[in-house]
C-alpha cells in the first residue's frame, strides 16, 4: 500500500471512531471501546510517523509561515496546520482524559475491588438523585477531567468543522483524495 493510501486509511478510521465516539458519549461502554480504538489509531499514527516518510512526518502538524504573504494568506499551509495541530491536540486530549475517566474499567484493566465497587453501585440507593449516582457510578464525567474531556470533544467538533470547510473552499482535489474521491475529470474540448 502507497504511503498516501495509508494515510487516507489511517484519516478514514480516526474519522469513524471518532465520530461514532462522539455520537454514543451517552453508551458508555460502547462509548469507551470506541474512545480506546481512537486511542489505538493515535499510538497507530504515531508508529506511521517513525516511518520515515515525510508525507507521515509529525512536522506536517506544525504551522510553517515561510512565504505567507498577503496574496496567498487564504491557501497558505500555515491555515491547514494551524487548524491540524488543534484538532491532533484535541484528538489526543479527549483520549488521555477519556482513559483517565475510564481507569481501564472498560478493558478489564480496573483492579478487583474497584470492579466490585462499581458494580455495587450501580444500583442505585432508594432516595439517591440520578446526579449523585451517575458521578459514583464511574460511566458519567466526573468533577474537572470530565468538564476537560467534554470540552475538548465539543473543540474537536468545531475544529473538525473549520478543517472540512477549509478543504472544500480552498483545497478541493485535496479533499477529494481523502475521501476516496476520484480526481474530477475535465471535459473533452
Amino acid at each position: 500500500m502507497s504511503v498516501m493510501n495509508r494515510l487516507r486509511a489511517y484519516h478514514a478510521l480516526l474519522a469513524i471512531l471518532s465520530i461514532a465516539a462522539y455520537l454514543t458519549a451517552e453508551t458508555g461502554l460502547i462509548h469507551a471501546w470506541l474512545g480506546y480504538g481512537v486511542a489505538a489509531v493515535i499510538v497507530l499514527r504515531l508508529l506511521m510517523a517513525l516511518t520515515g516518510a515525510p508525507q507521515l512526518g509529525l512536522m506536517r502538524f506544525y504551522p510553517q509561515f515561510e512565504g505567507l504573504k498577503l496574496g496567498n494568506a487564504l491557501t497558505h499551509p500555515m491555515i491547514s496546520r494551524t487548524i491540524l495541530l488543534g484538532i491532533a491536540a484535541c484528538v489526543v486530549g479527549v483520549a488521555l482524559t477519556g482513559i483517565a475517566l475510564d481507569g481501564g474499567r472498560a478493558i478489564g484493566l480496573a483492579s478487583g475491588e474497584q470492579s466490585a465497587q462499581s458494580a455495587q453501585s450501580a444500583t442505585p440507593v432508594y432516595g439517591e438523585s440520578d446526579e449523585a449516582h451517575e458521578r459514583e457510578e464511574g460511566g458519567k464525567e466526573e468533577g474537572p477531567l470530565g468538564e476537560a474531556h467534554e470540552f475538548l470533544a465539543n473543540l474537536l467538533v468545531v475544529l473538525v468543522g473549520a478543517h472540512v470547510t477549509y478543504l472544500l473552499i480552498f483545497k478541493r482535489p485535496l479533499a477529494r483524495f481523502m475521501l476516496f474521491a476520484g480526481a474530477k475529470k475535465k471535459p473533452d474540448q
